[in-house]
């Protein structure tokens, strides 16, 4: 595995550890349990959230983090003050080395985060016939993340949609997708995609707005009677999508997916105080 750590240092096991040094990534062979957390104005955003999704990650594959909730927060407090982080992402990674011993790593990673343009103007998208083995569970697997570059690439596209067997649209590759018909909010079921953070706070947040969420599994046979659509997730908060593939959406001018956009900005400036 190779390290994804830009900054001077990065954590390990309670310990810091120079970015030039590689030695521990080498000796990672399977694929951990990871959470990406946004820090902003230096604090980590939803980070109990993200740690419930962890360990909750953990138990659906039968793995023992061997830390405590308390350690890994400290763990992230020690990786955002030693590297002076004020906005930019972070990695948590739960694994065991090739020799049975458990590392928890956490390292500032390359951040995106989408300019206005692109929420403006929307979003292009592209399908990719995929379905996770355990959709709850957030493991990095090699051969996914390869797909989904190779598709994104392909299509000139800023996100994959997730389509399984049966011609449903699930979920982003990095994200969570809602979608908008006739004035109603939809997400695909919570059994069938990675439980996203941000999605929690969404369906949440239409609530206060005025919007129920309704789960329901979005059929591509559908696509013409979308309104609008959207993916949500840690770097990019509520984006509107305008392509999916060759289908063109409407999401910008929608007036559900507009007023959530404001209401999302709002939540984050009060999260932060």
């Amino acid at each position: 595995m190779r390290s994804e750590a830009i900054m001077s240092s990065y954590v390990l096991n309670g310990a810091i550890v120079g970015s030039d040094d590689a030695t521990v990534f080498d000796l990672i062979s399977k694929p951990p349990i990871y959470e990406v957390v946004r820090v902003v104005a230096g604090r980590p955003l939803f980070l109990e959230d993200h740690l419930d999704r962890m360990y909750n990650s953990g138990s659906l594959i039968g793995y023992d983090i061997g830390f405590t909730r308390d350690e890994v927060k400290g763990f992230c407090s020690k990786c955002i003050e030693e590297n002076g982080i004020e906005n930019n992402n972070i990695k948590l990674m739960a694994v065991e080395d090739d020799f049975g011993d458990k590392r928890f790593i956490v390292m500032a990673i390359e951040s995106f985060y989408p300019p206005k343009s692109y929420y403006k103007e929307g979003i292009r998208t592209t399908l990719l016939d995929y379905q996770r083995d355990n959709p709850n569970a957030k493991i990095q697997h090699g051969d996914y993340k390869q797909r989904v570059k190779d598709a994104m690439e392909k299509a000139d596209a800023f996100e994959v949609l997730l389509k399984n067997g049966e011609g449903f649209i699930l979920e982003g590759s990095r994200s969570n997708m809602f979608y908008v018909i006739d004035g109603k909010m939809y997400t695909a079921p919570s059994t069938d995609v990675l439980l996203g953070i941000t999605r929690k706070h969404i369906i949440k947040l239409c609530k206060d707005i005025g919007y129920e969420v309704e789960e329901k599994k979005l059929h591509i046979d559908e696509m013409k009677s979308v309104d609008g659509m959207f993916i949500s997730g840690t770097s990019i908060g509520v984006l509107p999508i305008t392509y999916v593939d060759s289908y063109v959406l409407g999401s910008v001018n929608n007036p559900a997916i507009k007023k959530l956009l404001d209401a999302y900005d709002t939540m984050i400036y009060k999260t932060l105080g």
